[in-house]
């Protein structure tokens, strides 16, 4: 996983841009993966972001999605379940809420790392690109002992 990821996950978008509080439509809808920062379309056009790799981001659900296209030059999202989002492919940052009741039948299919539900368990594992990056992460922290203890260790007893 590229080291802008985990930042670029924790960042809040669609907030308003400090620099450019005093102009219109400067809400932060794009994160310049060069810099680690969120921009509003403003700070764009200041040509400060040239040649700089730049994502768009978009709301679905009332989450942070980016366009599968986009994201798909930086990693591999082969695994993460895609959205129709104004008829462009999206994936959402972290996870969506919960679809239907909430309540999850046995055998349902769900993400790996959240258990929410998916769409299409055959072709995705992850609901999100955040559900993908902890089920990377996880996965080392699980393979560390190569081997198991010989069993309980036998102190001499304490006099």
């Amino acid at each position: 996983m590229p080291a802008w990821l985990r930042p670029f996950l924790k960042k809040t978008f669609f907030g308003t841009c400090l620099v450019h509080d005093e102009l219109q439509k400067n809400e932060l809808n794009k994160y310049c993966i060069t810099c680690d920062s969120d921009l509003c379309k403003n700070c764009i056009a200041t040509d400060k972001h040239n040649g700089h790799d730049l994502l768009q981001i978009y709301r679905h659900v009332y989450k942070d999605v980016v366009p599968l296209d986009e994201m798909e030059k930086y990693i591999d999202c082969t695994r993460i379940q895609p959205y129709k989002c104004n008829k462009k492919w999206v994936v959402a940052l972290n996870p969506l809420p919960h679809s239907g009741s909430g309540s999850l039948i046995v055998g349902d299919p769900t993400c790996y790392t959240c258990k929410r539900r998916l769409n299409d368990p055959e072709q995705f594992r992850f609901c999100c690109i955040a559900c993908q990056v902890e089920a990377k992460r996880e996965k080392p922290v699980e393979t560390k002992r190569k081997r198991k203890r010989k069993g309980i260790p036998h102190r001499a007893p304490l006099k």
